[in-house]
């Protein structure tokens, strides 16, 4: 099954809106710059800020970076939970899945999906990108895919292991949507960030639903390195889908067994952030 066909992981983020807001990751601060430099190549200098669509949007995470960095965003969002967050922070969400979402003739300079492409038809969604999308416009598909670093991220995929029999993982970075774990660069140091070409066994299955729609898609992966508090870590864990649709007392057990084995003072970590940016 595709991940957007499984409305039960699609549609509950809701009840963690508030959670998901404070605990999910921003984006790499160079992301942000590569997306905005796509979105800027379409508009004169000086005369007008690039217009910005972005699906999926959340809580808002990506949109606010992107408007922060000199954008016009406009949002679509289908959860009424996470699209108030969205409006308290004064963006201009539109409530509503992609696929029903009605354009009205507007036109943008760049279309983003910030951790939300999976969960759209891209056999509906890629069409109807290509047509709102000005000359030379482009598409950005971002995903934050943190994991921890050094032998605890084998115990605690074990602990992962041993409540998500059927393979899903914690969470729903790059490699989660690849099926297989990225080689990339591993040489960024403590508390940098570096882009690096990426380089995996496995193509990103984005890849080739672009090309099949018309895109021409680039791929790059942003590296930072984390510390996340053990309730830090735990609280981003659990917004992911994969635990918010578990039977809730198995969903406890496997919060305190993986507390167990998280240091007092918690644990290191790495973005490898992808970016996919194609355009029309």
């Amino acid at each position: 099954m595709e991940y957007f066909e499984n409305r039960e992981r699609a549609e509950s983020f809701g009840e963690v809106a508030q959670e998901y807001d404070a605990f999910r990751p921003k984006y790499p601060a160079a992301l942000i710059s590569a997306i905005m430099q796509a979105a800027e190549t379409i508009t004169e200098p000086g005369t007008r800020a690039p217009r910005i669509l972005d699906v999926g949007s959340g809580t808002g995470i990506l949109a606010s970076q992107l408007r922060s960095a000199g954008a016009e965003i406009l949002a679509i969002e289908p959860d009424d939970e996470m699209a108030a967050i969205s409006q308290a922070k004064g963006l201009d969400v539109e409530v509503s899945t992609f696929e029903n979402w009605d354009p009205r003739g507007r036109i943008f300079d760049l279309v983003s999906f910030g951790q939300s492409f999976h969960w759209v038809d891209p056999l509906v969604a890629l069409p109807k990108i290509r047509t709102m999308l000005r000359p030379g416009g482009s598409l950005a598909l971002a995903w934050n895919d943190i994991e921890p670093q050094g032998e605890l991220k084998d115990r605690l995929n074990a602990v992962v292991a041993r409540f998500h029999a059927d393979g899903r993982t914690a969470s729903l970075g790059s490699r989660a949507s690849r099926g297989t774990e990225a080689n990339q660069d591993t040489t960024a140091g403590r508390g940098t960030t570096e882009s690096v070409p990426a380089v995996e066994p496995v193509e990103h299955p984005a890849l080739t639903q672009l090309r099949d729609a018309g895109f021409t898609p680039n791929e790059t992966t942003v590296v930072e390195d984390l510390h996340y508090s053990r309730h830090e870590w735990l609280s981003m864990v659990f917004t992911y889908s994969a635990q918010l649709t578990m039977d809730p007392v198995k969903r406890a057990v496997m919060r305190e067994e993986m507390s167990a084995e998280i240091p007092e003072d918690g644990l290191d970590a790495r973005n490898e952030a992808l970016l996919i940016l194609a355009g029309a």
